[in-house]
């Protein structure tokens, strides 16, 4: 019969690996230091949102801390909660030195789904027939922008939905001959910039009551953006939208410390718009942290009894059960401290979280996962039920 890593360490359905993917397992957010930096971020965000307001924010941490995961749990627990916000992840691109700005403005736009965009622009359009609305061009102050908005988002076919949110996110060569012929070629002003995402966040406050708030992902890679007058294209842009007080903008970077930051993030009129206070530094966990994590993801993930209370919602209705399975009781020998730490004996967890909580990737999540996955496949590849101090030894001595 062939090994399966779930079968192997008894683990609950929904769950075959010690990794964790950001979007999979979305869901999860393992050690209580981490659920209170994300609670910091949620507060603020809902905080915002009692004056329909966007928060703004620069998250940074060491790379492998585990920004992504959080910014993707972030966005699960915004919609699980219903509330006046609507996450948008948007992940950036490998930028070059002359990068227009457009190759990130446009996954700012076309991250709604081309059908919830149609059909929020439809609403609005008959409340604007009512009078029970302003008109686009009142909002956007373009008319070229508002004609693509009122005409183009409101058109039957998704295509021409598709393409005019493509035109509105600043692409060039995209044939708008179906909406008008006059239409300039593309958008490149900041200003327009501006204006796209202040006529589509009014539509979403206005329509459905929510408050977009975009959640931008590996944002270290604006350092990228060197070429003096794209740099200048890309400050007057981001300027330009961290103005918007209806759109909240949180960018998630991977820097050591602030003074690594791109400098597009650190320049004054970009930082004064955010937020100073609102820089917030995510620091890699302590040797405690660590095993408070490491301890909450095995409970979560083997049957070992009761889920773990904050993860209850998360998992399947199926993995709720509290029942050991009899060898894994046999495994750790009725021992309450011996079930804890499995797949490790007590030791071994001991050893594993000191050599984990040193060298050059000190603690970072990332990391020890991968640590984890690793000497578990080792252990089945040996036949080993329980990791033990050996096994734990013999990936250290292969400089892990």
């Amino acid at each position: 019969m062939k090994k399966s890593m779930d079968s192997w360490f008894f683990m609950r359905p929904g769950f075959d690996t010690f990794q964790l993917e950001p979007d999979r397992h979305r869901q999860f957010l393992f050690g209580h230091r981490e659920r209170k930096q994300r609670d910091l971020l949620l507060n603020d965000i809902e905080n915002s949102v009692y004056s329909m307001d966007g928060h703004k924010a620069v998250v940074f941490g060491d790379h492998g801390r585990g920004k992504t995961h959080m910014c993707h749990n972030l966005a699960y627990v915004i919609e699980q909660n219903e509330d006046s916000v609507l996450p948008l992840y948007v992940k950036c691109s490998s930028y070059g030195s002359k990068e227009p700005f457009y190759s990130l403005f446009r996954e700012l736009v076309t991250s709604l789904t081309t059908a919830r965009l149609h059909d929020v622009a439809e609403e609005y359009a008959r409340r604007a027939q009512r009078g029970e609305a302003q008109r686009l061009e009142e909002i956007v102050q373009s008319e070229d922008i508002a004609l693509v908005m009122g005409k183009g988002l409101t058109a039957v076919e998704l295509d021409v939905v598709r393409s005019s949110m493509r035109w509105l996110g600043g692409e060039p060569k995209v044939d708008m001959g179906l909406i008008s012929k006059a239409l300039r070629p593309q958008l490149t002003d900041s200003r327009e910039f501006g204006a796209v995402l202040r006529g589509l966040s009014h539509m979403l406050r206005t329509v459905q009551g929510k408050v977009p708030v975009y959640l931008i992902d590996e944002a270290e890679r604006l350092q990228n953006v060197s070429n003096v007058d794209t740099f200048a294209a890309w400050n007057a842009a981001l300027r330009e939208l961290t103005e918007l007080t209806k759109v909240g903008m949180l960018f998630f970077v991977g820097a050591l410390t602030r003074n690594e930051l791109p400098q597009l993030l650190l320049l004054d009129e970009i930082r004064r718009r955010i937020g100073v206070v609102n820089y917030v530094e995510f620091q890699n966990p302590s040797r405690d942290e660590l095993r408070d994590f490491l301890l909450e993801l095995f409970a979560t993930s083997i049957q070992k009894g009761e889920v773990p209370a904050e993860h209850r919602r998360a998992v399947t209705e199926a993995a709720l059960t509290s029942s050991v399975p009899e060898e894994l009781i046999a495994l750790t020998k009725s021992d309450s401290a011996a079930l804890a730490s499995y797949p490790f004996t007590p030791a071994a967890f001991d050893e594993f979280i000191e050599q984990a909580s040193t060298g050059e990737s000190t603690s970072k999540p990332s990391e020890v996962l991968k640590r984890v996955q690793k000497i578990a496949q080792r252990a089945m590849r040996m036949d080993l039920r329980v990791i033990d101090v050996k096994l734990v030894d013999s990936l250290a001595a292969e400089g892990m």
